[in-house]
């Protein structure tokens, strides 16, 4: 399966937070915002027999206006995804619907929300995107677009998940905290059934 890192794509422009014209996300790359593009990418190749460049992924960020505010619009951009790759879209805030998901052969990308009062974030200190990608027993298999060595032993994140590098592994009970700040909190890709 195809791992991306958004860590890898400094040269790969990619301006987000377009609305606000003085930010200095305008200027960015992949590499700062590119989270929602890796999942998704990541989703194709492993949903279908076909792939996407982040190339494209970005053009077709700007296209749609996914960019206006910082990061990607997941709500604009996966439809037009997965109309183009003809798979099947929605949204949940329900962790066991994400799962069901999961468990049917889908791809499901977590919004996850970062730090709040009394809580620090285990997968980003703020908003950030990750890819599910499959459901064993009561643990599940996240591949983070911004894995980098260390990203989970930090204080109040030790010992919440359980690294097998590119695979991180974590409970349901995890992804529900780690979401319920964002909505939607989980957006579903699956192959259409004939």
């Amino acid at each position: 399966m195809k791992y991306l890192n958004q860590l890898d794509y400094p040269s790969i422009p990619y301006p987000t937070d377009i609305s606000h014209p003085e930010s200095p996300l305008n200027q960015g790359s992949v590499r700062e915002a590119g989270c929602g593009l890796c999942c998704l990418a990541m989703a194709i190749d492993r949903l279908t027999d076909k792939s996407i460049s982040l190339k494209k992924l970005v053009s077709l960020s700007i296209r749609h206006k996914a960019n206006l505010l910082p990061g990607t619009d997941m709500e604009i951009l996966g439809p037009v995804v997965a109309r183009q790759f003809n798979l099947g879209y929605s949204t949940t805030e329900s962790v066991r619907t994400a799962i069901r998901c999961l468990k049917n052969g889908g791809c499901v990308i977590a919004n996850v929300g970062g730090d709040r009062e009394g809580y620090t974030g285990v997968f980003a200190h703020e908003g950030h995107f990750i890819l599910l990608t499959a459901s064993v027993g009561e643990q599940i298999c996240v591949l983070d677009p911004a894995l980098r060595p260390g990203r989970y032993d930090e204080p109040g994140r030790k010992g919440k998940v359980r690294l097998d590098t590119p695979f991180a592994w974590c409970s349901p009970e995890l992804l529900t905290k780690e979401t319920d700040n964002r909505s939607p909190g989980f957006y579903l890709f699956f192959r259409k059934t004939p």
